[in-house]
């Protein structure tokens, strides 16, 4: 019996896509999935991810939110699906009333506005597990635990990143986010590094991305005279940077999709939460630092 075919509308950040993964796997589980997803989703790709297909978000919803009647070829296109679910944060009406014009389609908003959940204080991943399923998942399922599909072939080519490097299974750090707020200070992650290397004998990569570009500078100068030290000197790929995770030792950073990314690679997480709520926020799995020193247990 073949399987029924899934749409998920998702739209969001690094971390926000990250966030959707357990939902993304369980109904993966019960159907085929093709998410049309933000560009986070499009960078990932269907391997990592775990799903069947991933199309861009943009131009399904530009026709989706554009008055009339759908055309044909998209009409066509969503007949294809027994289920469309969206991922998004608000309902919109317009939406859902165009998506029924489609007919014999079943229609799978979130049960609850965004920041009425938000209030509980619960994981946000939950939001996600509870528009894919009716039913509460067990706190032991499997699905709260999913991870990224990491191959051998992004395996070796983490491997070889870090060989370019001089790296074997570093502490990475990352000691930026999307938001300034949320940034412990430099001093922090250089201490993180100088102990790094004086009590584990560990090396350690600095990653960095567009958020962190314009304060590079400082970032350089804070590790400059740390010599176990690598500071990449250029932005990764996703995909490259999730295979330097797999071949990474352990991972230090703010709340971040970076620190997200790291958690669903399966690399032992250290997240440093200063202005949100890391219940809701942080990876299931990561450690919440509240001592430097639990580093290096």
């Amino acid at each position: 019996m073949e399987k029924p075919e899934i749409l998920v509308l998702a739209a969001g950040s690094l971390g926000d896509a990250l966030l959707t993964l357990p939902a993304l796997r369980l109904l993966q589980s019960q159907g085929e999935v093709t998410v049309a997803g933000t560009s986070p989703y499009a960078a990932l790709g269907e391997e990592l991810l775990g799903i069947r297909r991933s199309i861009p978000l943009d131009p399904l919803l530009q026709e989706l939110l554009t008055p009339g009647p759908l055309d044909s070829s998209t009409r066509d296109f969503l007949r294809t699906f027994k289920e469309v679910l969206f991922f998004l944060k608000e309902k919109d009406e317009a939406l859902l009333q165009k998506l029924v014009s489609a007919r014999g389609i079943q229609v799978h908003f979130p049960p609850k506005p965004f920041p009425e959940f938000l209030q509980e204080g619960r994981w946000a991943a939950e939001y996600w597990l509870e528009t894919a399923s009716p039913d509460p998942l067990p706190t032991d399922s499997p699905f709260r635990r999913s991870k990224l599909h990491l191959g051998e072939s992004l395996r070796q080519k983490g491997a070889e990143i870090l060989g370019s490097l001089g790296l074997v299974s570093p502490l990475v750090i990352h000691p930026g986010s999307g938001s300034p707020s949320k940034n412990s200070p430099l001093s922090f992650f250089r201490e993180a590094a100088q102990r790094a290397g004086v009590e584990a004998k560990k090396q350690v990569l600095v990653v960095w991305g567009e958020a962190e570009e314009k304060d590079l500078g400082r970032i350089r100068e804070a590790f400059e005279d740390l010599g176990h030290v690598k500071i990449l000197s250029a932005i990764l790929s996703l995909k490259d940077l999730a295979a330097v995770f797999s071949r990474s030792t352990a991972y230090l950073g703010n709340d971040s999709g970076v620190t997200q990314l790291a958690s669903a690679c399966g690399l032992r997480t250290f997240a440093v939460f200063n202005s949100t709520d890391a219940r809701v926020w942080g990876p299931q799995q990561a450690i919440i630092l509240a001592a430097l020193q639990s580093l290096y247990q």
